[in-house]
């Protein structure tokens, strides 16, 4: 697969694995934080929130996947800035529900984001678990886990 290519798997069943990030060279995290502090010069709004980063991806059978993931920050996005830095490839996750008369809802981007005015389909975030919490179906409805 070349780093332009798509996949699209249809995956009823995934499974979300923590995983420690991988280690950076003091030359690789350097160059990061350069390449992140001139983004910031470029755009002020941009700040270094949390990030829940892809390390890795397999098939679990005929209808499962494994997404192996890393706590990160947005900065380390800059490592595709640097030669040779180890990234993370991007995953993006798309679901359509229709409303109850069949139309999709979808906005568009605000002029101060990467891509003003685009149309999109309405997305959100969910903030890594505190601690060694797992981070499963419970965590990803934001509501605590019963015991």
């Amino acid at each position: 697969m070349t780093a332009d290519a798509v996949d699209l798997w249809d995956a009823p069943r995934i499974r979300l694995v923590e995983t420690p990030a991988p280690e950076l060279s003091p030359r690789h995290r350097a160059a990061m934080d350069r390449h992140w502090e001139e983004a910031v010069r470029a755009n002020p709004a941009l700040f270094d929130g949390p990030v829940a980063a892809l390390t890795g991806m397999e098939r679990d059978g005929p209808d499962g996947l494994v997404l192996s993931w890393a706590r990160a920050t947005y900065r380390y996005r800059a490592l595709r800035q640097v030669p040779d830095a180890p990234t993370w490839p991007a995953l993006f996750v798309a679901v359509l529900q229709p409303s109850d008369d069949g139309r999709l809802l979808v906005g568009r981007m605000s002029p101060s984001t990467s891509a003003p005015g685009r149309w999109q389909l309405p997305g959100g975030t969910v903030e890594p678990p505190d601690g060694q919490d797992e981070l499963d179906l419970a965590g990803l409805r934001c509501t605590p886990p019963v015991n």
